[in-house]
């Protein structure tokens, strides 16, 4: 990629960031050179939860909400210290949207895929982890999470680990109001965010472009 086009996407990218994810306290740190990196497919054979109520309490961003969502591709994501704090409803430049609320404390994700707003393309160099780290809690409105489950923080884990979490398919291991704040980890991982908040992002060897390259 040349000098020029480069610094064409980062303009792009910060404008991104800013207007579709809202992300003020989420600065991007990139170190390295461009280099590319796979996107991996989430996983299949995914079982269907109890949906929930269709009502829920509704929630106040930091920020406004972007006009398009955070799309992550991953081949591992790890939330350290995450909280799910249920089904909330937000308010998007499409009008009310119900998401799933989580906090987490430190996010590690491994071959970062990112697609922002459905403009930018953001990736990592192969095989490195990526954090997303605060002084605070991170904040995240999770519109779909699929992948395969591989810890819940030293609690057993369900005997089928392929799952997809919208906020009408909620397993019951998630959705259990006395869970604990713990480590939680998945691998081969879709997320659709609606926004997110808080914290830096720090990512090796990025290779930035349009969405649809």
């Amino acid at each position: 990629m040349r000098g020029d086009d480069l610094s064409g996407v980062l303009d792009r990218l910060r404008w991104s960031l800013a207007r579709t994810l809202a992300l003020t306290a989420l600065p991007v740190a990139l170190f390295g050179t461009p280099a590319a990196s796979t996107a991996l497919r989430s996983s299949s054979g995914i079982p269907t939860f109890d949906a929930v109520g269709t009502d829920a309490p509704r929630d106040r961003p930091s920020a406004p909400l972007g006009s398009g969502p955070l799309v992550l591709r991953a081949d591992k994501l790890v939330l350290h210290g995450s909280v799910f704090h249920g089904v909330v409803t937000v308010q998007t430049p499409a009008g009310p949207e119900r998401v799933l609320k989580f906090t987490a404390r430190l996010m590690d994700i491994t071959d970062l895929d990112l697609t922002i707003g459905g403009g930018v393309r953001l990736r990592a160099r192969p095989a490195t982890t990526s954090t997303i780290r605060g002084k605070d809690v991170l904040t995240l409105y999770t519109e779909r999470l699929s992948g395969s489950l591989t810890s819940l923080g030293g609690a057993p884990l369900p005997a089928v680990r392929s799952v997809t979490i919208t906020p009408d398919a909620l397993p019951k291991w998630l959705s259990h109001p006395g869970a604990p704040m713990r480590t939680v980890a998945f691998e081969d991982v879709t997320v659709s965010q609606a926004g997110q908040f808080g914290g830096d992002l720090t990512i090796s060897g990025p290779d930035l472009r349009a969405a649809d390259r």
